[in-house]
């Protein structure tokens, strides 16, 4: 593997960002960025065309000419290796400021990674220190999706058209009678280490739809964890950060205690919504009923990708020792990275202690 693709592996570019980095932006839509290394004797040169695909090289200033030596891989000099590392350097640099981590290997299984996300906001984990590709999402403290690389030929009854290939696939649990017709599809196989008695493997390589994919992932965790998912004829309860650098959401509530937020995943109405302040802050602040949800966004948020919002209703104000995050942890809420259901723990203390009535 090159020192480009193991910089920029599972890595998504954010383009806003290329120039506050230092890159030139271009009449045709391309980036171009340089920078000397190993004491101004060496310049790397970065491109990135108009559809984000990156390309560099490294120049020889002393010499005059292209640095060939740095694609090498195998038996090189010190000397070498220490302009591979400067090298390395500059293109960790950018990938740190104007890219983004893609957390797998497919991209069915990174978008529906955002699904989720937006959804629960269940985090992801790795199960086995040795095999860091392995990854897991869990609820209640127990697997409902294990995410790892396989060799497809170790699928039991694996098509031809597969044999040789390597690919990212998830193992779900689903109900022993969905089984066979399960089984039947294709893409979905008996489940690999798992028991084959209530798990199966899928491969992600968008065989089947990313909906369908969904819908065995919710329900594999409804099945690991029935007893905590929401009640549908109920209301939910959401936490979503705010940061205070972005939005000033105190002088908001001080003006009207009916505010209209950015419609967040399922949230609807009759729904109970807490929001967190973001560091430095790091706590809960408010408590709030939504009174309507879907609402058209008609020029109220002009930030493109914003289409409908929510109406929150102000039923509470913490102060910020209350309810800090390190509180929050002990009651099972390790973060808020993006909107997601309270755990039903958290949700019992804060009724107990009094800091919510519905």
């Amino acid at each position: 593997m090159s020192i480009e693709e193991s910089v920029f592996k599972r890595k998504v570019l954010n383009k806003d960002k290329l120039e506050a980095f230092g890159f030139l932006k271009k009449s045709d839509q391309s980036y171009d960025y340089q920078t000397k290394i190993m004491d101004g004797s060496f310049l790397v040169q970065v491109s990135i065309d108009a559809r984000g695909n990156l390309s560099s090289r490294v120049l020889d200033l002393d010499m005059d000419e292209e640095y060939l030596a740095i694609h090498l891989e195998k038996t090189v000099s010190s000397y070498v290796r220490q302009v591979q590392a400067a090298y390395r350097q500059v293109l960790e640099e950018i990938a740190v400021a104007c890219y983004s981590h893609l957390p797998f290997i497919s991209d069915q299984m990174n978008r529906l990674h955002a699904r989720l996300q937006g959804e629960f906001g269940d985090l992801l984990d790795q199960p086995f220190e040795k095999h860091p590709d392995y990854q897991s999402y869990r609820v209640a403290g127990k697997w409902y999706a294990l995410i790892y690389p396989l060799d497809l030929d170790k699928l039991e009854g694996i098509e031809d058209k597969y044999k040789g290939q390597r690919a990212e696939v998830v193992n779900l649990k689903v109900k022993p009678a969905q089984l066979d017709a399960l089984l039947g599809l294709e893409g979905i196989y008996p489940a690999y280490h798992m028991s084959k008695k209530s798990w199966v493997t899928l491969i992600l390589d968008d065989t089947l739809s990313d909906s369908a994919v969904l819908d065995l992932l919710l329900g594999s965790r409804a099945l690991v964890a029935p007893a905590i998912l929401p009640n549908p004829n109920g209301p939910d309860y959401w936490v979503i950060p705010a940061n205070l650098k972005y939005y000033d959401i105190d002088s908001e509530f001080a003006a009207d205690p009916e505010i209209l937020w950015t419609q967040k995943a399922s949230i609807k109405a009759g729904d109970y919504v807490f929001i967190y302040i973001t560091a430095p802050t790091k706590a809960l602040r408010y408590a709030c009923r939504v009174v309507e949800a879907n609402i058209p966004n008609r020029g109220y948020r002009d930030r493109d990708g914003i289409e409908t919002l929510m109406k929150l209703q102000l039923l509470q104000h913490y102060e910020d020792h209350l309810l800090p995050l390190d509180m929050l942890q002990e009651q099972g809420l390790k973060s808020v990275r993006g909107p997601r259901r309270l755990p039903p723990q958290l949700v019992a203390f804060l009724q107990e202690k009094g800091y919510f009535k519905e």
